[in-house]
């Protein structure tokens, strides 16, 4: 998938999603063009997931990509989210919002940026690139996401976020 993504309408892709398959849906009244593009095909990789989703990102503050997050939350999806501390605090970013809706949400403590963008569906899919989850680089950066099902590459995705998800543990934080 490249962005950055033209503007349509992604409302009918989360409304379907959670009307569950076959539910009649209202059209969006919304102005914007209807079709697809990278962001719906995006949010239409992740809301497949049944299981699980494990997201390992620096910035998250797309809206519509914490909608997703949050419905499949609901759906009884195990969610995980691994984080930037210092993005994650910033105006706009999602974070405080999927935790409050009770999603589990680690982050770092070191001084470098935990700058991985990924995330795994159901432990056989990986979405991976350059891509923040932010409006901005979805509507204005030049950014890439490739998603892939290879079994040895979603593997190495796993091993990563498993240790760094271990690694970021609040019972091992260090306290001045």
């Amino acid at each position: 998938l490249f962005f950055p993504s033209r503007p349509s309408c992604t409302e009918e892709v989360l409304i379907e999603a959670a009307a569950g398959p076959g539910a009649a849906v209202r059209p969006c009244p919304c102005p914007l063009p209807r079709g697809d593009c990278s962001l719906s095909r995006l949010l239409r990789r992740l809301l497949s997931a049944r299981r699980s989703l494990d997201i390992c990102l620096f910035a998250f503050s797309c809206p519509q990509l914490s909608r997703a997050v949050q419905l499949l939350h609901r759906r009884g999806v195990r969610v995980r989210i691994v984080t930037d501390a210092q993005y994650m605090g910033l105006r706009g970013s999602q974070i405080g919002l999927l935790r409050h809706a009770g999603i589990q949400v680690r982050h770092d403590q070191e001084d470098g940026f935990m700058h991985h963008k990924f995330a795994i569906v159901d432990r056989r899919m990986v979405i991976t690139g350059s891509l923040n989850w932010t409006t901005q680089a979805i509507q204005n950066n030049r950014e890439n996401v490739l998603v892939m099902e290879d079994a040895e590459y979603v593997k190495l995705f796993l091993d990563e976020f498993e240790r760094i998800w271990e690694e970021y543990n609040p019972v091992s934080y260090n306290f001045f």
